[in-house]
């Protein structure tokens, strides 16, 4: 389902008292567990089961390749990582006879990236190492950018500018494709900012400017505002099948 509208979507949250009750207790015990770890260790100690793990969202890659246009040459793709959605489109490119196009990746983790060259090696891939807030995207350089699962880290503060710099990155008429773990409720987008406030109090080795592995979900509607005020021209929601999931799609 595609639409302009997030009120004729249907609800994030099959059962939203029951998940709401699920995060509370998770909070409590990821609380009680200690401080947040930084975002490159985070992903570095889990890397060898990464991909296992995230099949769960298989559906989010596969949904969100199938609308990078059938003509881009130039792919975007912020946080990487082992190339998940790079996965799907090999998949979608050998089904269809589609040319898989040169993707420039932006990840701060090289236990993930070096998987992603691994399974990779004969593709025209290069990724930049460091965080997407720092790495030069480039001005017109790319006819769609994506970000599969990533950016639930963040807050909308700190999207905005990001978002203006893909903006600015993708030639005129280009698409990025925002698909994310999203809140289902402003009670959901509250206690998860409490939970990221506290576990990263707890940890005294993280400076300030350094990132946390936390989860921040935000109000997709909210999301799709920050894509409008950094200049996108409209903003498509699209459902992917996967609980609390949604597929942004931005038209510069």
């Amino acid at each position: 389902m595609i639409t302009k509208h997030y009120s004729a979507l249907p609800p994030l949250r099959t059962d939203l008292r029951q998940h709401l009750e699920d995060t509370r207790a998770y909070i409590a015990r990821m609380c009680e567990r200690g401080a947040a770890e930084e975002m490159s260790d985070f992903f570095t100690v889990r890397g060898d089961g990464y991909d296992a793990h995230m099949q769960q969202f298989s559906a989010c890659y596969d949904v969100t390749v199938s609308h990078i246009p059938e003509d881009c040459e130039a792919l975007l793709d912020l946080g990487c990582g082992t190339g998940l959605e790079l996965d799907a489109l090999d998949r979608l490119c050998r089904e269809t006879g589609r040319r898989f196009p040169r993707v420039v990746g932006v990840d701060m983790t090289q236990a993930l990236v070096d998987q992603l060259y691994a399974k990779h090696p004969d593709k025209d891939i290069t990724v930049r190492m460091g965080s997407y807030f720092e790495v030069p995207l480039g001005t017109e350089e790319y006819d769609c950018a994506v970000s599969v699962e990533s950016l639930h880290h963040f807050s909308l503060a700190e999207k905005l500018p990001l978002f203006r710099r893909v903006r600015e990155a993708l030639k005129v008429g280009g698409v990025f494709l925002q698909c994310d773990y999203f809140a289902a409720c402003e009670e959901e987008v509250d206690m998860c900012e409490e939970h990221w406030r506290i576990r990263r109090a707890m940890n005294l080795d993280i400076g300030e400017d350094d990132f946390v592995h936390v989860d921040r979900p935000k109000m997709a509607y909210d999301e799709a505002d920050m894509l409008m005020q950094a200049g996108f021209s409209e903003v498509l929601y699209c459902t992917v099948g996967v609980e609390g999931t949604l597929l942004l799609i931005a038209k510069k």
